[in-house]
């Protein structure tokens, strides 16, 4: 074999001798390398799906609490409509009573001075009679004779009224 073969050989040899012995670590190194990277990324995964699970577990936590909400809100709302109308109708009841009364009060008042003003023309029309009377009685009878016959129209009169 000639020199150049030989040398060839030899550098075959030492390249592959030498590939041999840097493989070995370098193949654990990089091996060693993508198994942490992959631990790392299967962590992250069971990480993820943990994340995953809870927010799912949360999500419907809320949603049954926003549902237990809007029946709670529609129970006070219901509530709330029963209570207006209940007082509404209370409201109006205690409004048509003080109408009443005062309706009434109004009718009484009415009653009253309708009573007041019949007594006042009453005891006007007896003053303006009996002014009247007393004249007439002094112009034809005469005054002692007059007197005695309104004194004793004045009983009279008296006596009817009471």
């Amino acid at each position: 074999m000639s020199e150049e073969l030989l040398g060839e050989l030899i550098v075959i040899l030492a390249l592959a001798l030498l590939v041999v012995l840097v493989w070995k670590p370098v193949r654990r190194a990089v091996l060693g390398g993508l198994d942490d990277h992959a631990r790392k990324i299967r962590a992250e995964l069971e990480e993820a799906q943990r994340l995953h699970e809870e927010a799912k577990a949360l999500l419907a936590k809320h949603q049954r609490l926003l549902h237990e909400g809007e029946g709670l809100a529609r129970e006070i709302l219901a509530r709330a409509e029963e209570e207006v109308g209940r007082l509404e109708r209370r409201a109006r009841e205690e409004f048509e009573q003080l109408v009443q009364r005062r309706q009434k009060q109004a009718e009484e008042r009415i009653v009253q001075e309708r009573n007041r003003a019949i007594a006042e023309i009453r005891s006007r029309t007896v003053e303006v009679a009996m002014a009247a009377t007393r004249e007439v009685l002094r112009e034809r009878l005469g005054e002692e004779r007059g007197r005695a016959l309104l004194d004793q129209a004045v009983d009279e009169v008296t006596r009817r009224l009471h």
